[in-house]
């Protein structure tokens, strides 16, 4: 879309048009049908962003209540994606097993399985003996227990994307491609518009979903977001010849590794060993963290020493200090709303988030959450924790 300085003024501007700014899109004409909304997206093609390069994990597996909500809200969402957008999204529910080798990080999952059960989540503790058992492909004697969510699932975050957007766009969402915001634009302490490369536009609610520029954006504005961008390397290698077909998303909760299966079973994407990362923009790959990373796979899965390194590839993740996304309107500054910091689970709670966010710019208050622990305020009082990362 070639638009000139001259644009029209919608209801809501929705800056990123990843699967958090779409999910927003969609939930709030779901609300409000007649609502004008246009999405503004610096790259030229959709799926280019952080959304492109996520894995597609579905997990209910948090120590964080507030977490494990949010993967509940979305739910019913992944449930009836193919009923209601009449396409495929290949979602699958293979469960994410857990694996503690630590006694500190085996206490942590069986309080969480306790918990989660409360909340009716299926979620199976495994001793060692019946690790050893019913996953045999596993290092021997490593590890002292594990849990697997029933529940936890697999779905392709660009199918998921394309639906979202053709839906938004049939219903009128203008979405414009290599349109970037440079600036927010204020007036005292209300929201005015953006700046854009290709004009101002005015409106009086805009919505920051821009992932890793969240931050850099809403400091244009005088705005300080506790968020912070850290690239994470994907390796995609060939399956370990002994892990069956359908396995579930492995991850040893104490290096940070994971095995995630793709759809075919032939392939698998590798990765979590960086998550010590310094914070960064640039997505070019270190050659040097692949050495400490395999050694990981080996210690957990000892037939990664013959897998094929297939590729490697960078993502983008938007993190804040306690794990948890900075949701609804900015205090200071009136009609801004953010959507930021969803610290590595942007697609598996993007449902939940875009109903959240369109109850808030719509009726001024959600009740699906307790929107005052997701200010940016909340990291001065330490009040939200998340143990299990990777």
């Amino acid at each position: 879309m070639n638009q000139n300085s001259k644009q029209p003024n919608p209801d809501v501007i929705i800056i990123g048009a990843g699967i958090i700014g779409l999910s927003i899109a969609y939930h709030i004409l779901k609300l409000d049908p007649q609502c004008s909304i246009i999405v503004l997206e610096k790259e030229k093609l959709l799926g280019l962003g952080s959304t492109g390069t996520c894995t597609g994990g579905i997990r209910y597996q948090f120590t964080s209540p507030l977490l494990r909500n949010l993967s509940l809200q979305s739910r019913d969402f992944f449930l009836n994606f193919e009923t209601v957008f009449d396409v495929p999204c290949w979602y699958r529910e293979r469960g994410y097993l857990m694996l503690a080798s630590q006694e500190s990080i085996w206490s942590e999952l069986k309080n969480t399985a306790e918990q989660a059960k409360i909340e009716g989540i299926p979620v199976n503790l495994f001793s060692q003996a019946d690790l050893e058992k019913n996953f045999p492909y596993l290092q021997q004697g490593r590890y002292l227990g594990g849990t697997l969510g029933k529940w936890d699932a697999y779905a392709d975050p660009y199918a998921v994307l394309v639906a979202l957007y053709a839906w938004v766009r049939r219903r009128g969402v203008t979405v414009s491609f290599e349109q970037e915001v440079t600036k927010i634009i204020t007036q005292g302490d209300s929201i005015q518009g953006v700046e854009t490369t290709k004009g101002t536009i005015c409106s009086p609610k805009v919505v920051n979903a821009s992932g890793p520029f969240a931050a850099g954006l809403a400091a244009t504005a005088g705005i300080k977001l506790p968020v912070q961008p850290f690239r994470r390397q994907v390796y995609v290698c060939t399956n370990p010849k002994d892990v069956p077909p359908a396995a579930p998303l492995i991850v040893d909760l104490a290096s940070g590794f994971y095995l995630h299966q793709e759809a075919s079973g032939k392939t698998i994407l590798l990765g979590g060993t960086d998550n010590d990362t310094r914070p960064g923009m640039k997505e070019t790959i270190d050659k040097s963290l692949a050495e400490d990373f395999f050694l990981a796979a080996m210690e957990a899965i000892p037939s990664a020493l013959n897998i094929k390194w297939l590729r490697t590839y960078t993502g983008i993740r938007e993190q804040t200090g306690d794990f948890h996304p900075i949701l609804g309107e900015v205090p200071e500054l009136r009609g801004f709303f953010a959507a930021s910091g969803l610290s590595g689970h942007g697609f598996m709670h993007a449902p939940a988030i875009g109903r959240i966010l369109a109850d808030q710019i719509l009726k001024g208050s959600s009740a699906e959450v307790d929107s005052v622990l997701l200010f940016s305020k909340r990291f001065s009082r330490g009040s939200l924790s998340e143990a299990l990362v990777f």
